[in-house]
């Protein structure tokens, strides 16, 4: 049976369960840029619950630019209640601007947040069972609304709105994509075009299911048409002919307060100017997952007629995906087009597999007159390297063009690319192959200037120098009745072409759209962008104030003006007066940053621990005096498994290593019935310092730590046994089409190849986990902790900044970028990341994390000799050395594990039994998610300590995959004989305990 991420999609095509973009039938007149398309996720038992009952789309134009509402009413059949995950990628010039949600019945509008505030605040909100919902923008051009909760048997309303581009270059339309394959019970479409007095559509036709606009009448300076469908089948696009306006352009303007800002729009109907062609030409073809639904067809097409103009060219083709792969030259001879197809089969034999890291110096690596990147921009491998820091010119005229298919693409990265380096971004996913030809071929018209009074206009955007392709459009804020801009366009610096706009704001047309503000806000958003780093600040600003959407602001929907008054958002405007009563009775207590100060309850743990780790072990008999052995506890009336489980077909590994493993991917061999040691020394040997009462804290004993191997018994995983070596690669390529979608094939799958010593396959293998689900915290975390088990923590460090990136307000995710820093050789770092652990404010539920922050910093100094401890309270600084320390995290939200040890004695510790007879501790039971649990014994007895994992249960009403957790184990921890063994394995039962391993002393 074919396995899938539980998703529906309501779109014309399916996809796969890479989130980055789809294939589209070519139309050689024209491809549109793309509508959003809407998957909905639900857990695979409800996955034909959900559906989309009734669409209603609202749509103005004005000049350039279409605004579209999709009103849309979602039923839930099933008996549960469910948390729904939207997802829809945008094109290029698409942005999200609106977002309302229905609350007690009434729609209520999304208010603009930062990003990182807008998903805590969800998350906290969802816990406490109330209705919010969010939008956010993912990598890329990519967006996602979550919604919660989908009550059982009901519905929910959801309004999206977003505005795009219309390119008049060629037929000048809009089209409305279809936005799912199921009958609609209600549809309706309108459209209003504000500034055509002169143009009247035509009358209603329907031609092969695309219709034409169906009917007009004025609508002040414009036109206005609709239709209503009932039990409406929605298979074939929609497309309204619009004018092609060939004139001096419109104007349209807006009052807002004290200020007025316009959009002035005009098509460009310059003459090209053909550049110097080159002789020779290196082309990167990105071969990720996510591009193998790339339009492959078209690009050929491209490359072939190009390749077709230029004199005996020399090419070299490079493809990539979460690394370079080999690279094949082409020499033409006489004949362009033999290369051509050359080139063309050797792209046709590549497979699409692992992520994308465009971390590359395109520029260095192969001599060329000019580059051509092929890909669709979103980078999601090394993606916190500066992947522009080696695009540039290195002393010679290579220039780069970046070149797109896809429909999802982070189109800003594509274009910084080839602005930054000479060349231009082609988006073929909206233009026709015959202009991206004309673009190789010839130079771009660009502003060079534009003359106007700064006392009249400010704000202009935008600014000298910008690049032109296809129509011309700006805006600014008019700070007097009546301006003049006079705009100069050519090439290089010679101006072939001026154009003269008036600006008024009483003759501008003020009954045209009410959006034209925020036109002017998302032009200088894209203007300030190109220095992103540096004017962050000022764009979170002006989004919050004009509800956009950008990679750092979301649009969030709350409850009540409680709510917001409480997280501190401001309200939409119908709670606009109940919140600020609110606020005004509010004392002001609460603090202004999440970094203020350690909490007491840090200092009390923090004692407990030392008084714990100071007590005679012969104590801890007479004060805790033994539970039955056998008995795993109950919780809340229910009575824990007093078996464990045992994960099947477990192969035996015994494995004695140092605080960090080389660098080196190799792992050892299961074999059947046998025993592999090995005796790991890394650069991060963890050395002791002094123990509490100043003595030194030596160990003599050498204990072993005995893993159990995961070792799932996959159907697929049986097939690539069964394969010779040499074949494993291309078996598991064939293998994919039918889990691509399965986080747990790729995590087994790596495996295996790393067993039969395939590191370079399974590293792109695993890759693959960055592609699938772009931001999703789970499937990154589990990809993050596999490239630690491997020892690659050089690769995992970029992995767990980007989840402190996007979920700031998890410390485990601080944990594990702090154990990464230190293993990839930065201590300091390490330790800074912890001690910010300590200091910030944490959600109730993670009480204690910083103790077990505190253990790891602490030994981390113990064992560096150079740390700067300047910033960190002394009354936190000491080590503690045990025998064994066992560390349990797991890679899911709102989902509760167990860590369960059992003795020599048959003692187990566990969260209902957390002190032994011979002194081990357990942590406080992290029950909502994510961990972790420590167990620890200082003094440990001769005999075997067994590790066990239960998985007890999720609140969670999204688990799109199964739960992964991790174990570290620890011997001799805290001095200069640590050792640590990691493991990684995936819980599919709940109820289920699983042996984790052994430790022998």
């Amino acid at each position: 049976m074919k396995r899938r991420l539980s998703s529906i999609i309501f779109a014309l095509f399916m996809t796969s369960g890479f989130a980055q973009g789809r294939t589209l039938p070519y139309d050689p007149i024209r491809r549109p840029v793309e509508p959003p398309r809407i998957v909905m996720k639900v857990p695979e038992a409800d996955e034909d619950s959900i559906r989309l009952a009734s669409l209603d789309v609202d749509v103005s134009v004005a000049g350039n630019v279409a605004t579209t509402t999709c009103d849309m009413i979602f039923t839930n059949s099933s008996s549960r209640v469910l948390e729904g995950e939207f997802e829809f990628p945008l094109g290029q010039g698409q942005t999200v601007v609106g977002y309302a949600l229905d609350i007690n019945g009434r729609m209520r509008q999304g208010v603009a947040v930062e990003k990182e505030k807008g998903r805590t605040v969800f998350e906290d909100v969802v816990r406490r069972n109330v209705d919010p919902g969010l939008v956010e923008m993912t990598e890329g051009n990519n967006f996602k609304t979550r919604v919660y909760p989908l009550p059982a048997g009901g519905s929910r309303h959801i309004q999206v709105t977003y505005e795009e581009i219309i390119d008049s270059s060629e037929n000048r339309s809009y089209i409305l994509q279809p936005l799912t394959d199921a009958v609609l019970d209600s549809f309706t479409f309108e459209i209003t075009v504000y500034g055509q007095d002169s143009y009247m559509p035509p009358k209603p036709q329907e031609s092969g299911g695309v219709f034409s606009l169906f009917a007009a009448e004025d609508v002040k300076s414009g036109y206005h048409s609709e239709i209503s469908k009932r039990s409406f089948s929605f298979i074939n696009p929609i497309m309204v002919n619009l004018p092609n306006d060939s004139g001096a352009g419109q104007v349209f303007t807006q009052d807002v307060g004290r200020d007025t800002y316009f959009y002035f729009y005009t098509p460009m109907t310059s003459s090209a100017k053909a550049k110097n062609l080159p002789s020779s030409l290196t082309v990167y073809y990105d071969v990720s997952s996510s591009m193998a639904n790339r339009n492959f067809n078209v690009e050929m097409q491209l490359l072939r007629d190009y390749i077709s103009r230029l004199r005996n060219p020399s090419v070299t083709v490079v493809p990539f995906s979460n690394t370079l792969h080999e690279a094949r030259s082409f020499n033409s001879g006489w004949n362009s087009s033999n290369i051509a197809g050359e080139i063309e089969s050797f792209l046709r034999s590549q497979v699409y597999d692992g992520a994308t890291n465009l971390n590359i110096d395109f520029a260095r690596l192969y001599s060329a007159d000019e580059i051509l990147v092929f890909t669709d921009g979103i980078s999601n491998w090394n993606e916190n390297a500066d992947s522009q820091k080696n695009h540039a010119y290195y002393g010679r005229p290579a220039v780069i063009n970046t070149i797109n298919s896809c429909s999802s693409a982070n189109h800003g990265t594509l274009q910084s690319i080839a602005q930054k380096n000479g060349g231009v971004y082609i988006d073929l996913s909206s233009q026709t192959e015959a202009s991206a030809l004309e673009s190789l071929l010839n130079e771009s018209i660009r502003l060079i200037r534009a003359d106007y009074d700064r006392n009249s206009i400010s704000d202009l955007v935008p600014e000298e120098g910008e690049t032109i392709t296809g129509d011309f459009s700006m805006a600014g804020i008019l700070r007097r009745k009546n301006a003049l801009v006079t705009l100069s366009f050519g090439y290089g610096n010679t101006v072939t072409e001026t154009r003269t706009v008036q600006i008024s704001a009483s003759d501008g047309n003020q009954n045209g759209p009410r959006n034209i503000s925020r036109l002017w806000a998302q032009k200088k958003i894209a203007e300030l962008s190109k220095n992103y780093d540096i004017n962050k600040d000022e764009i979170i600003s002006i989004a919050k104030k004009f509800t956009v959407v950008t990679k750092d602001t979301s649009l969030i929907v709350l409850d009540s003006a409680d709510d917001y008054a409480k997280y501190g958002i401001e309200p939409p405007e119908d709670l606009r007066a109940e919140y600020d009563r609110i606020v005004r009775n509010q004392r002001q207590t609460k603090p202004t940053s999440d970094y203020y100060g350690i909490s007491d309850s840090v200092y009390k743990n923090f004692e407990a621990f030392k008084k714990w780790w100071n007590t005679n072990p012969d104590d801890f008999k007479t004060k805790n005096p033994a539970t039955p052995r056998a008995s795993g506890g109950g919780r809340g009336g229910y009575r824990l498994m007093s078996e464990a489980v045992e994960a099947p077909q477990f192969d035996m590994i015994m494995e004695e290593s140092a605080a960090s493993a080389p660098q080196s991917m190799a792992r050892s061999t299961h074999t059947q019935a046998a025993v592999q040691v090995q005796e790991l020394s890394g650069q991060n040997s963890v050395q002791s310092k002094m123990s509490a009462d100043g003595n030194s804290y030596y160990y003599s004993k050498s204990p072993a730590i005995s893993i159990q191997a995961w070792n799932p018994n996959a159907t697929y995983l049986q097939t690539l046994k069964r394969t010779p070596v040499k074949f494993m690669y291309s078996k598991y390529i064939e293998l994919k089409k039918n889990y691509e979608s399965s986080p747990s094939f790729y995590m087994d799958a790596a495996d295996y190849f790393m067993d039969e010593n395939l590191a370079d396959e399974a590293k792109r293998i695993l890759s693959n986990l960055a592609e699938m689900n772009l931001e999703n915290s789970d499937v990154l975390r589990a990809l993050g902790n596999k490239l630690i088990e491997w020892g690659l923590y050089k690769d995992a460090v970029p992995v767990f900044e980007k989840l402190v990136k996007i979920r700031s307000e998890i410390p485990q995710f601080y944990r594990d970028l702090a154990l990464a820093y230190y293993h990839s050789g930065d201590a300091q770092k390490a330790v800074d990341t912890l001690y910010a652990i300590v200091c910030k404010k944490w959600d109730s539920r993670f009480e204690e994390i910083q103790q077990i922050a505190l253990n790891d910093m602490n030994a981390i100094i113990s064992a560096e000799r150079r740390i700067d401890t300047s910033r960190i309270d002394r009354n936190l600084l000491q080590n503690f050395p045990v025998d064994i320390r066992v560390v349990l995290t797991w890679n899911t939200d709102n989902c509760d594990i167990d860590l369960w040890v059992t003795d020599p004695n048959g003692e187990k510790c566990y969260y209902g039994h957390k002190l032994t007879q011979i002194g081990g501790r357990i942590s406080r039971d992290f029950t909502q998610g994510y961990g972790p649990e420590e167990f620890c014994i200082k003094q440990a007895v001769h005999g075997k300590y067994k590790i066990e994992a239960n998985y007890y249960g999720t609140s969670s009403q999204k688990i799109l995959q199964p739960v992964v957790v991790q174990a570290e184990v620890y011997t001799n921890f805290g001095t200069p004989w640590q050792k640590k063994q990691v493991l990684t394995l995936q819980l599919e039962k709940i109820k289920g305990s699983f042996t984790v391993g052994e430790v022998t002393f």
